[in-house]
């Protein structure tokens, strides 16, 4: 496929935000495939024309062993903040990684996210340009805003190499290996970041790293508003973001 949209939710998840996330979807008629990672049988969510269920955890088997082997400490961090529960975010880490196999550019949003019309097809290209790998939220002095990420599947390095298979070794490796631990704090918005700036910093440095371009999305600079996605005229007349004070 060339594109999809990807999210992830659990059955709790899926009542609270993610029915009203797919019915906005059929309501909208969007263009593209839906693709959605979850924990529990497939046979327990509703079968939607052009919407894709897949069990997280068959698929990414790492992400059930992240999850197993962390589980009683991330109930400790949790209680602490949101900011070192490890197991909450990594979902999304793994459901980026898999919906790889399935697309050129995938479109990643959160389960509490509203299709506000449907998105028009030029725009997907402006989103994530054919010579851009990632387009992203970036809060330059504060962690990426990830309710919304694009990747290109198809950018390759000057040695012939798939960046993202490299970017992706990286960004799950810290799950797989549990160096999320070793960052600042525990969530996907930190280990994104922390792969992101490995590669900003190399791309001009190493073939391996070379051909990495970010879209940075949003005007943090001049709003320093932590939601940037709603302050965006770019997606927000298609797309909100109940996060906050705008949660359902």
């Amino acid at each position: 496929m060339e594109k999809i949209f990807v999210t992830t939710f659990n059955k709790a998840i899926f009542k609270k935000f993610g029915r009203k996330l797919l019915e906005s979807f059929v309501n909208t008629k969007q263009s593209i495939p839906f693709f959605c990672y979850v924990e529990e049988d497939l046979s327990e969510y509703p079968h939607i024309e052009n919407i894709t269920y897949l069990n997280i955890f068959k698929e990414q088997p790492e992400c059930q062993k992240f999850v197993n082997r962390n589980l009683k400490k991330n109930k400790n961090n949790s209680n602490i903040s949101y900011l070192l529960d490890s197991v909450r975010f990594n979902y999304k880490v793994f459901a980026q990684n898999d919906a790889r196999k399935y697309a050129d550019k995938i479109y990643f949003i959160d389960a509490d996210t509203c299709f506000l019309t449907k998105i028009p097809t030029k725009w997907f290209d402006e989103c994530l340009p054919n010579d851009t790998f990632i387009s992203v939220y970036d809060r330059i002095g504060y962690y990426t805003e990830t309710g919304f990420l694009a990747f290109n599947t198809k950018i390759k390095n000057k040695i012939d190499q798939n960046i993202s298979d490299i970017f992706f070794q990286q960004y799950i490796g810290y799950y797989s290996h549990d160096l999320i631990y070793c960052l600042p704090a525990f969530t996907d918005c930190h280990a994104l970041d922390a792969t992101r700036w490995r590669f900003l910093f190399l791309n001009k440095l190493t073939k391996e790293y070379s051909n990495y371009k970010e879209n940075r999305l949003g005007n943090w600079s001049s709003t320093n508003d932590l939601d940037v996605m709603s302050d965006d005229k770019f997606i927000n007349q298609y797309i909100i973001h109940h996060k906050g004070n705008k949660s359902l």
